[in-house]
């Protein structure tokens, strides 16, 4: 563990002086596209993108094309994860290597690639049978873990790249085939949006709290479930679905609430909440996405004197039917009146 906060601080060195300078670059209205178009990347590659790229050391054309694509991949989900305000140089090194890897299945003899890689040193294995997975027959049975994960790889390459052939050329597809090799990508965008405006409302409230204990002279502790409630704020208000939130939660670790006490496990699929006694923090005021069902009445929150609850009905009218859109113009609502006080 130490080793790799040394090396996660020695990356953030390099990344965050990159991000302070995309952030003051990069106009704000067109940052939230950014993601997207970063996922859609790798499978915008023309055929012969990435040949004679580090010729020197791939000797293959298809090992030329996978590494420029794995780098042209990679680079554009980082600059985009670290144009986000609140980037702060972080990033999510998943995301990155799954673009990295579609980039580099995504070369037309990537397929090739694969299946002539050989495996040196293997006891008892040389020459052809040290393939990844060639046919059934030859090279490494796919039955074994070698053959299982070339063949894997090489179905994964081949659907990369018919997913590429449908996203360069969509109108020669129909409609059902175009949104089906689309739906990758844009989860992919959409969760590393999720997360960037994640880290914004984690920055946020840690400012807010430090003001507060400034103005007070009172010290307050960050919890977990203080965070975790100004990230669902954030991301309602960001209209961001609720599959994306839950993601988002889950890579930083706070898809639980109170779990480090011994609490309860999960709510995302509704039901019943024991909360030991706690409460959402709802001081600030704030959409209430958890629970069963409407007027359940089974989550705890505490409220004060002169505040006012909208019912849920009066949410999604505001929204014009779309329960996301109404917490939207109730939190604009409320910014507004809040800052005529």
């Amino acid at each position: 563990m130490g080793v790799f906060k040394k090396a996660k601080r020695a990356v953030k060195k390099l990344t965050k002086p990159v991000a302070k300078v995309l952030d003051k670059i990069v106009p704000n209205e067109i940052k939230p596209a950014l993601p997207y178009l970063a996922a859609f990347t790798p499978f915008m590659f023309g055929p012969t993108f990435g040949t004679g790229f580090g010729s020197g050391i791939f000797k293959t054309a298809a090992g030329q094309q996978m590494a420029a694509r794995a780098l042209a991949s990679g680079a554009a989900n980082l600059g985009a994860q670290l144009s986000q305000e609140g980037s702060e140089g972080d990033f999510n090194l998943g995301s990155l290597a799954i673009a990295s890897g579609l980039g580099a299945l995504s070369a037309p003899g990537a397929q090739d690639a694969i299946a002539g890689s050989r495996f040196t040193g293997t006891p008892g294995v040389t020459g052809a049978d040290a393939g990844f997975y060639v046919a059934e027959g030859v090279g490494i049975p796919s039955a074994t873990p070698q053959g299982f994960i070339g063949k894997g790889l090489t179905k994964a390459a081949e659907s990369v790249q018919a997913t590429g052939e449908v996203l360069r050329d969509p109108f020669s597809a129909t409609l059902k085939d175009v949104g089906k090799a689309a739906f990758t990508p844009f989860i992919q965008g959409s969760v590393d949006l999720g997360m960037a405006t994640a880290r914004k409302a984690l920055q946020d409230y840690e400012r807010d709290l430090a003001d507060y204990e400034a103005e007070t002279g009172a010290a307050q502790t960050a919890s977990d479930d203080a965070r975790r409630t100004a990230i669902i704020n954030a991301m309602t208000a960001g209209q961001h679905s609720q599959d994306v939130i839950d993601e988002t939660l889950s890579l930083l670790g706070l898809d639980t609430l109170f779990a480090k006490d011994g609490g309860i496990a999960s709510f995302k699929d509704g039901g019943i909440m024991d909360l030991g006694g706690k409460e959402m923090d709802m001081r600030t005021g704030g959409f209430i996405p958890i629970g069963k069902k409407e007027r359940a009445d089974d989550v705890p929150a505490r409220l004060s004197k002169n505040e006012f609850v909208m019912t849920a009905d009066a949410v999604r009218a505001a929204g014009g039917g779309d329960i996301n859109k109404g917490a939207k113009r109730m939190y604009e609502t409320m910014n507004k009146l809040e800052a005529r006080a």
